[in-house]
């Protein structure tokens, strides 16, 4: 049976219906990397489903060169170079997940800002879970459950208020909190200028900075930036990465 041209309106005007449907507004996109939101980050480049405007409109949100996530920004041999305290295998592991997320930074500033966070929060990738919390448990307070756990899994679509162990079991869901985490506090937009000190004050502002007393732990932080700088051929810190 042929369809007319009011059929086929008819069906794109149902499907997109239906897709917008799976972000809770429908004015939201749903972005290359897995949750909703509006603004060029989520409706631009990669945007899978509502009110795209980029380029990749309603793509699966892994196109470009390389492989997926990073392009061909982030290769084997940086991303080796950048976590060279874990067997090659478990690296490699943790580098699908990266590619698989679909994330890609527009610069190698971006690139090592964001790759620096993730070895110092993760012990270099060793681990998913933080060493001090081994859990959320049902009476857990931790920052993780109480404040990320709940606006990251409605972002993604799971439930990771009482689920939150999902992040440290699957690999696709540590990548996409990592992701949506960076995105959602707007780190971007520093990274891209290699302001290290303005996406540390993000994430731990109170302790670390100002002297506080995780200072120690930024210089740490500081340390770990200039090393993964070098695995991209960037070299020294164009601005101060203390805050």
């Amino acid at each position: 049976m042929f369809q007319d041209d009011s059929d086929e309106q008819e069906i794109d005007t149902v499907l997109s219906f239906m897709t917008r449907a799976a972000c809770p507004d429908h004015k939201m996109c749903r972005s290359k990397w897995g949750y909703c939101g509006t603004g060029h980050e989520y409706c631009g480049d990669g945007c899978t489903a509502g009110p795209c405007f980029g380029g990749n409109n309603g793509g699966n949100g892994n196109n470009g060169g390389g492989g997926g996530g990073g392009g061909s920004i982030i290769t084997d041999q940086n991303f080796a170079c950048a976590f060279n305290t874990i067997d090659a295998g478990t690296r490699q592991s943790r580098l699908n997940g990266l590619r698989n997320s679909g994330w890609k930074p527009s610069n190698k500033d971006e690139a090592a800002v964001f790759l620096a966070h993730v070895f110092h929060e993760t012990d270099g990738l060793k681990t998913i879970r933080e060493y001090c919390a081994p859990g959320c448990g049902s009476h857990y307070a931790g920052s993780w459950c109480s404040i990320q756990g709940t606006p990251a899994g409605k972002a993604l679509g799971i439930d990771l208020l009482n689920s939150p162990d999902l992040v440290e079991q699957q690999q696709d869901i540590a990548v996409k909190t990592a992701v949506w985490f960076y995105n959602a506090n707007n780190m971007a937009g520093p990274a891209k200028q290699g302001d290290f000190a303005a996406t540390t004050r993000i994430i731990n502002g109170a302790l670390e900075c100002n002297r506080g007393s995780g200072y120690n732990n930024q210089l740490t932080r500081v340390a770990t930036y200039k090393r993964i700088r070098h695995c991209f051929g960037l070299g020294e810190p164009h601005r101060n990465p203390v805050c």
